[in-house]
């Protein structure tokens, strides 16, 4: 094949794939749409798992309509791995989450962030900010990395579908409050992280774990703002010191270079022993 005619080829998979995705937007949106309509805004502070739980409904129709039953994609391909794998590749994913998020709180502290313990009672009640903090974390996941990054994987190739997703990712949070270039290229490393996690051997278990671990973490145990938001649960109260390039300021640690760090640690540690290796860091 040529040249010209192998672009023509690429052309015409990635046109078909985006066409796949845009099925899957609609039928996500339709659904999500009729839910927030038909379902009454919950008390205080369960608007966030409210949230949550329409967009994972939503973003989970269409996974099963476009995915599977219109795409005839598997599972196993969806990043879901068998049942019986689900439960430990989540919590390493979460556990290891957990630790890079820790490991920028430590840093920004060591810039000038302080930290302080919220007086008993101060704070809304843990539960419904765990909640929502897990279902946000999967319906993010089902929209980045599940159907659509596999699907724009075949079309183009893992890596380039990654760095596409990755710069979506960023680009959904443009809107935030105090989102700053830095904060971008941050939060576009985070999909880049998510996305060698669901290309691993946890799929997206592993995914949804680092996800939920690093936003549980930053925002509900240390009480830093998570990409421009203070959840209203906290164990600790975090007060943002040092530059902003260092810290983030009020976006959160995810705005400076203490979260770039973290990020980029908890990148080579998903990788494991594939680091070394480039060409390993996708699996099938």
């Amino acid at each position: 094949m040529t040249t010209r005619g192998a672009l023509r080829d690429g052309t015409k998979r990635f046109g078909i794939a985006l066409a796949w995705l845009a099925g899957f937007v609609a039928v996500a949106a339709g659904v999500v749409a009729l839910l927030a309509w038909v379902l009454p805004v919950g008390p205080g502070s369960w608007w966030l798992a409210r949230g949550g739980a329409i967009e994972v409904a939503g973003c989970g129709v269409a996974t099963w309509v476009v995915g599977r039953r219109l795409n005839r994609r598997t599972w196993a391909e969806l990043g879901w791995l068998g049942a019986q794998r689900i439960p430990s590749a989540w919590l390493r994913g979460v556990g290891l989450g957990a630790c890079a998020a820790a490991l920028a709180i430590a840093l920004a502290a060591a810039g000038g962030a302080r930290l302080a313990v919220t007086p008993p009672g101060a704070e809304a009640s843990v539960g419904p900010i765990a909640v929502g903090l897990l279902l946000a974390a999967l319906s993010e996941e089902l929209v980045f990395r599940g159907y659509p990054l596999r699907r724009l994987a075949e079309a183009i190739g893992p890596r380039l579908a990654i760095l596409l997703l990755a710069g979506g990712f960023a680009a959904a949070h443009l809107g935030n409050p105090d989102v700053t270039p830095l904060a971008m290229l941050n939060i576009a490393l985070a999909g880049l992280w998510l996305s060698l996690a669901f290309f691993s051997p946890g799929g997206m278990a592993s995914a949804w774990g680092l996800h939920f671990g690093w936003n549980a973490t930053l925002g509900a145990l240390f009480g830093a703002p998570v990409s421009g938001y203070t959840l209203a649960a906290r164990a600790l109260h975090y007060t943002p010191g040092g530059p902003l390039w260092l810290g983030g300021g009020r976006f959160g640690p995810e705005g400076g270079v203490v979260g770039t760090i973290a990020l980029v640690a908890g990148t080579v540690a998903v990788l494991g022993t594939r680091a070394t290796a480039p060409e390993r860091w996708v699996t099938p």
